[in-house]
């Protein structure tokens, strides 16, 4: 359970290294496809994608030689997703879980009623 939330997040990181760090925008001298990634997604304003390649210093993640359709905005914005997402699997996870743990308890309470 905890191990499919870690993949998640680390397909995220994977994702976000890739897409933002200039895989699909830097080749093309637009941050097209990076743009409308980060619109579907819903990550955050569009005004934080440039729409060209550059260089920005603080990239913590992105970090690579060459131009980057990234910024720091952008990776924060999506860390904050992720760490969102995180948060939500992990309660919907543990609500399951303590659904089969109240209901295994109750199970085994009618079983020992039934053998007594």
């Amino acid at each position: 359970m905890f191990q499919t939330i870690l993949q998640r997040v680390d397909f995220w990181l994977i994702w976000l290294t890739v897409v933002l760090c200039g895989a699909s925008g830097a080749g093309a001298h637009s941050c097209h496809e990076v743009k409308t990634a980060f619109q579907l997604r819903q990550i955050g304003p569009l005004k934080w994608v440039p729409e060209e390649p550059g260089t920005d210093g603080e990239l913590q993640i992105c970090k690579h030689p060459g131009p980057s359709c990234c910024t720091r905005k952008m990776e924060e914005s999506y860390q904050a997703a992720v760490r969102r997402e995180t948060l939500q699997n992990i309660r919907s996870y543990s609500f399951e879980l303590k659904y089969l743990i109240v209901g295994n308890a109750f199970q085994g309470k009618d079983r020992d009623r039934m053998e007594g």
